[in-house]
């Protein structure tokens, strides 16, 4: 069934053009122009304005949903060409790609999407727990999000049970659960039987996102221009400064269930290569130093990774040699066949699909003026980096900036454990402080830090 994904690789890439406005200037040309030529023929005038005033309506209800994107092609054909064309979305790849944004744009956290493994873009059901969410019983939130996974458990056991008894040659058209699941795999070639049997393995729910995406969107201008100019610095495209709308969606207090740390969400392994990771301090929790990082770690695996992008990072998540392994084994250095062709317990959902993550991220980011509506940005972070000349306790530090410890916190969540407990600040560090702070503390700092330099902010930064 792999093959099914693979079949449009000798396509390179989708057009930019916005194939709907085309059709739909061209048809309202077309209607204008009947018009014109039919003024004589008032039974033609008034079926052509009857096609004109249906499509206006036809809009006007479209446009009433608002959890609905309805010029996502044009969106993910980069229809005003705002990314770049080595961003642009392989033919082979657009349907994964696409069902990401769905995740980003459309599905909130009370949405539960069904679908299947191999191919994501298959969705058997969306599940709306937020009847069970907001509820005023069980009084006990917990208790609730336990009868909404339930809910959503018991949903997916009854499409599993559908897809077992049509993999059976027992397809029941009344119901709605074998309705569902022939609708779903109609996508798909073969018989229904066959593609039930290899669906019946592959049934997988994900939580929307479309919260939590707006969530960064809204964090994101406090770092997002400080951050591209990092990545220029490091002659890196600025798209790649989007990867941590997949890992954390912004949120710097972030921690993973296997311990990565960060709005990049560093392991704690790989960010003692490039950064300082310890007891007390933990410099993945820092935006800009963690930005540093990864932009190195990037320029590494593109530089390891035949120069792909798409390879680099996917290696992000699944490691460089993890990709080598793959390369080898498909036999070839696309990502879209690589996809399609390799299976491995190690090359799981994550890894396979962590690219079209990216790119979703990346267009749903790039057009989120157009899709996401009353979000309250913050503001740009207007700050300098400065090093210490010596040591000196956490708190004295604070005293002599006359800072209050949660507005420092805010600006070098990497020292929280420091401050915390008092702990010296090694001569050397690197932190962030703005305008009035760095002159109150001039004498500490090294003399580099003590003229006015680049702030981090909307024009450079510059990171010492």
């Amino acid at each position: 069934m792999k093959t099914l994904e693979n079949a449009t690789t000798t396509q390179n890439f989708i057009s930019k053009r916005s194939t709907r406005g085309i059709a739909l200037t061209a048809c309202t040309l077309g209607l204008v122009a009947t018009l014109y030529n039919s003024t004589s023929t008032p039974d033609v005038v008034e079926s052509v304005t009857e096609s004109i005033t249906s499509m206006a309506v036809e809009a006007m209800v479209l446009t009433k949903d608002p959890d609905i994107v309805y010029h996502r092609e044009e969106v993910l054909n980069d229809y005003e060409d705002r990314i770049s064309e080595e961003f642009a979305i392989p033919a082979g790849l657009r349907e994964r790609v696409g069902f990401w944004f769905d995740i980003y744009t459309r599905y909130d956290s009370n949405k539960k999407v069904i679908h299947h493994t191999q191919y994501p873009w298959i969705v058997f059901k969306v599940i709306d727990i937020s009847d069970i969410i907001y509820s005023d019983t069980p009084r006990v939130r917990w208790l609730r999000n336990v009868k909404a996974d339930e809910f959503v458990a018991s949903e997916a056991a009854a499409l599993r049970k559908a897809l077992k008894q049509i993999s059976q040659g027992k397809m029941d058209k009344g119901d709605e659960y074998h309705v569902a699941v022939k609708e779903a795999l109609a996508q798909l070639p073969g018989t229904l039987k066959s593609k039930a049997k290899g669906a019946l393995t592959n049934v997988r729910i994900q939580t929307g996102q479309k919260n939590f995406f707006a969530k960064g969107l809204e964090v994101s201008p406090r770092y997002l221009s400080g951050m591209e100019d990092i990545f220029r610095d490091h002659k890196l495209p600025t798209e790649l400064t989007r990867l941590p709308f997949v890992e954390s969606s912004f949120n710097k207090k972030a921690v993973s269930k296997v311990g990565a740390s960060g709005i990049w969400q560093f392991m704690d392994y790989t960010g003692k290569s490039f950064m300082i990771v310890n007891d007390h301090i933990d410099e993945r929790r820092s935006p800009f130093k963690a930005t540093v990082a990864a932009a190195q770690l990037l320029k590494e695996n593109h530089m390891i990774l035949k120069r792909s992008w798409p390879l680099a990072i996917t290696a992000w998540n699944h490691g460089p040699g993890g990709i080598r392994k793959a390369m080898r084994a498909a036999g070839t250095s696309d990502l879209t066949e690589i996809i399609a062709k390799y299976q491995s317990k190690n090359f799981d959902f994550a890894s396979s699909n962590f690219y079209c993550e990216f790119l979703a991220a990346l267009y749903a980011e790039k057009y989120h003026d157009q899709i996401f509506k009353d979000l309250d940005y913050e503001e740009t972070a207007d700050l300098h980096q400065v090093k210490l000349a010596r040591s000196i306790p956490a708190k004295t530090l604070l005293l002599k900036a006359g800072l209050a410890k949660e507005e420092f916190v805010l600006n070098n969540p990497d020292l929280t454990k420091v401050l915390e407990r008092n702990k010296h600040i090694p001569s050397g560090f690197t932190f962030m402080v703005d305008t009035s702070t760095r002159e109150s503390i001039k004498n500490l700092l090294t003399k580099n830090s003590r003229p006015k330099k680049p702030k981090v902010g909307q024009d450079n930064v510059e990171m010492l």
